[in-house]
């Protein structure tokens, strides 16, 4: 009898094991973003392991009470998970028995051919919950146009080209073996040191040491959420805003909660009723040159914002994305300036004055913040590239950099001011658009009834790329704000082009206004 029931507890063990490794083989994480229910997002995820033979025909799935404290979810919601699958043939219910995988579950269309000569592996199933809050697909880039209005370009004729070669052939001569050995997570020490000097320039006072140079600001963004956020913490943000600060803080799960922003910059009695309702754990801002806007945040909300955040005990980030850029004067100095709590933090880039696949910014932060950032900079890439670091250190030493920034922001002044003229002379009646503080983005308001996306899509046929409001509405669950809205980035177009394209733009929207 002994081996007997060894042999029936073996087979048992091992019945229970599979069982259990079924449940665990089936990793599940939901996009709480999504507007999708969460059990559609489950039936959705458990058919493609079917289309894949990951789930084989005639198999058992997990009860829903194991799958769902595994995957860590009402019951409820795996029930009617495996309802759909139901009524979609693709599962059975059998009473007192389970739910099985069908005999010949139907393969849609997309999936057919992926199991051929085997079970094909569903990623779907592996990605993290960061990764699963993002897109699942970036958008394909359009063909080259001569009147493309998208920001983040450069004007071919705007390339320091001739300045920078002979800036790397100097400085791979006379530092080029120190450089080949430098990893320090912090950035070349030349270049912090000369960006500490700039910034005076901005009114920000640092020592070097208070300077953490990163790959363009979109990788500050990226450090300080990792730094700071934790899944389900409240982040405010301008809206319409910065596109890629509401795409950092969405992947690191935050929640994104938009405050609005007039012609006086981010609408701080906003900010302080969201603040009165819950908790927050960061403020972003761009107040030198609001993107997309383009307006100046008052010196009145300046106080107020560092007023709120210091009572709140919230930092804010505020993003000098274009403060080399700026087009008026005087130039109201960064907020940076009047920080007298450290509770600001200073991100810079120069990707903007220079061009943008030249990965090259910083962050100017109190000493337990920055040192955190540099660690966290460590364990994904270690340092930014030390040549560009050195050759942007020698040209603002050189003060070519200075000079270069005064030629790129007259020409942009000149485009800029090309543009207005055009939207009044080519535009419908009753568009709205303002001079920007820096930069070269027009933001453009509409008259009632039109509708940007729809002016977008009909301008690309004329060989215009610009874009419309809604992509730079932030937060969570935006809906169909700033449909009315377009931006045209006019500085990396020529001053020709730029009238051309807006006449184009404009008889667009007057077809439009026709139809309508």
């Amino acid at each position: 009898m002994v081996p007997q029931r060894r042999a029936i507890l073996a087979l048992v063990t091992k019945i229970g094991t599979s069982y259990l490794h079924r449940v665990h083989e089936l990793p599940f994480s939901p996009d709480r973003d999504a507007s999708e229910p969460v059990y559609l997002q489950l039936a959705d995820h458990l058919g493609r392991l079917i289309a894949s033979g990951r789930l084989q025909p005639g198999e058992r799935l997990p009860a829903s009470r194991d799958l769902a404290a595994s995957l860590g979810l009402a019951r409820n919601t795996v029930n009617q998970a495996y309802q759909t699958l139901i009524d979609r043939d693709r599962l059975r219910a059998r009473v007192g028995q389970g739910t099985f995988v069908m005999d010949e579950a139907p393969i849609p269309a997309e999936h057919a051919g992926r199991s051929a000569g085997g079970r094909s592996f569903v990623w779907e199933s592996l990605f993290s919950g960061p990764a699963r809050a993002l897109p699942a697909h970036l958008p394909r880039e359009p063909a080259p146009t001569a009147f493309d209005f998208r920001p983040g370009r450069v004007a071919p004729e705007l390339l320091p080209l001739g300045e920078l070669r002979r800036l790397f052939g100097r400085v791979l001569e006379n530092e080029g073996a120190e450089l080949a050995n430098h990893l320090d997570p912090r950035g070349w020490p030349p270049l912090r040191e000369a960006i500490a000097r700039a910034l005076v320039a901005r009114g920000v006072r640092c020592e070097a040491d208070e300077v953490v140079v990163v790959a363009g600001a979109q990788q500050a963004l990226d450090l300080v959420a990792r730094v700071l956020i934790d899944p389900g913490d409240a982040v405010a943000l301008e809206t319409p805003g910065y596109f890629g600060a509401d795409f950092a803080f969405r992947a690191a799960r935050a929640h994104r909660i938009p405050i609005a922003v007039d012609e006086n910059g981010l609408v701080t009695d906003d900010l302080a009723r969201v603040l009165g309702h819950g908790r927050l754990k960061l403020i972003y801002t761009t107040p030198a040159v609001q993107l997309p806007t383009g307006v100046v945040l008052s010196d009145e909300r300046r106080a107020h914002l560092l007023e709120l955040s210091a009572a709140a005990h919230v930092p804010i980030l505020e993003d000098d994305y274009d403060g080399e850029l700026r087009l008026d004067d005087p130039v109201r100095p960064a907020l940076k300036t009047a920080d007298r709590a450290e509770q600001v933090i200073y991100v810079g880039t120069f990707s903007k004055a220079i061009f943008p696949a030249l990965r090259l910014g910083y962050v100017v932060a109190p000493a337990p913040l920055l040192d955190r950032l540099a660690t966290a900079k460590l364990s994904s890439a270690f340092t930014t590239p030390a040549l560009e670091q050195a050759v942007l250190a020698e040209w603002i030493r050189s003060e070519g950099f200075a000079r270069h920034v005064r030629r790129v922001r007259q020409e942009i002044s000149l485009r800029v001011d090309a543009g207005l003229e055009a939207i009044a002379q080519c535009m419908p009646e009753g568009t709205l658009v303002r001079r920007p503080a820096g930069g070269g983005g027009l933001w453009m308001t509409l008259p009632d009834g039109f509708d940007a996306r729809t002016l977008v899509r009909s301008a690309r046929k004329a060989d215009v790329l610009a874009l419309h409001g809604a992509g730079f509405a932030t937060g969570d669950n935006i809906g169909t704000a700033l449909r009315r809205n377009l931006l045209l980035a006019v500085g990396a177009v020529g001053e020709g082009d730029v009238r051309e394209g807006i006449a184009r733009l404009g008889a667009c929207a007057t077809e439009q206004g026709a139809i309508r």
